[in-house]
């Protein structure tokens, strides 16, 4: 009898325990073994996006591979604070999964995250790669520029968005997905995640991303950050390597322990324009 009632008490705590872990907003895929890696895509994007860089890293580590929230069909939150919402749930879940300083690698809103994330909890996460994403958007054109110079602009599109037709929002992701990638399969691939995803969401994460400036926050980053750039798909506007090599400097002069290095002719999607490229360069960051 006392064997049965430890037993029914012992499921009773289990179920207690299970009840009041909280489920991720965010989907996660689990592969590989070793230490972990979490790997956050970008801006609408689906974590296929890291498809690639997961088989380079698999049997080196255990790699989580996230898709947000809102994003590529992934079921989106009802949320004024999306993208603190998804970093203090990813911290939660590296807590309760007691991952052990996760190296945290992002792509574009997802590199933005890592700074975040390694901005708020600076002693649970380890090594830091920011693909092509910064502490502040807003001022990549305009250093000068600040949140209340922004914020109205921001307004604007965010409300644009939450208004847009699925044939507007269809319009919109071929205009510009074109200009993200150089391979028309991958191309493909980011429109239609982008026709999948809850235009709301995109409006707000982006809203956030440009009223809120993480340059000066940085400096409290602990771990070493490895930052990756593009600017090939803006060259016919006049940008230029130097010019975008500059303009990251400057929005990481806080964090002068970061790496800077920009890729030659990779787009956005830099994992898919220069993917031998960007491996080397995490290869070189994560092994010293």
């Amino acid at each position: 009898m006392k064997t049965k009632l430890t037993s029914l008490l012992a499921l009773l705590l289990f179920i207690t325990i299970t009840a009041q872990a909280k489920v991720p907003s965010f989907k996660v895929v689990k592969t590989g073994k070793g230490p972990a890696m979490i790997l956050i895509p970008g801006l609408n994007s689906d974590g296929e996006v890291w498809d690639e860089t997961v088989k380079h890293y698999q049997k080196s580590y255990t790699c989580y591979v996230l898709t947000l929230p809102g994003f590529a069909g992934q079921p989106a939150i009802q949320t004024d604070h999306f993208l603190n919402t998804v970093r203090d749930e990813i911290i939660t879940y590296v807590q309760e999964n007691k991952l052990k300083k996760p190296v945290l690698v992002g792509h574009s809103l997802g590199g933005y995250m890592t700074l975040a994330l390694s901005v708020k909890a600076p002693d649970l996460f380890g090594k830091v790669v920011v693909v092509d994403g910064l502490p502040y958007i807003g001022a990549a054109q305009n250093p000068g520029a600040t949140v209340e110079t922004i914020k109205p602009m921001a307004e604007q599109m965010k409300n644009s968005m939450a208004k847009m037709s699925p044939e507007m929002q269809k319009q919109q992701e071929a205009s510009y997905g074109v200009t993200m990638a150089t391979d028309s399969a991958h191309i493909k691939k980011v429109i239609d995640w982008g026709r999948k995803s809850d235009y709301k969401t995109t409006g707000q994460a982006m809203y956030e991303m440009y009223t809120t400036d993480l340059r000066k926050d940085i400096a409290s980053i602990k771990s070493p950050v490895l930052v990756l750039g593009a600017w090939y798909g803006y060259k016919n506007y006049g940008v230029t390597k130097e010019l975008t090599t500059n303009m990251y400097k400057g929005q990481f002069a806080n964090l002068p322990t970061a790496e800077v290095k920009i890729a030659d002719t990779a787009r956005h999607f830099i994992m898919y324009d220069e993917p031998t490229w960007m491996f080397a360069q995490m290869d070189a960051f994560l092994q010293k």
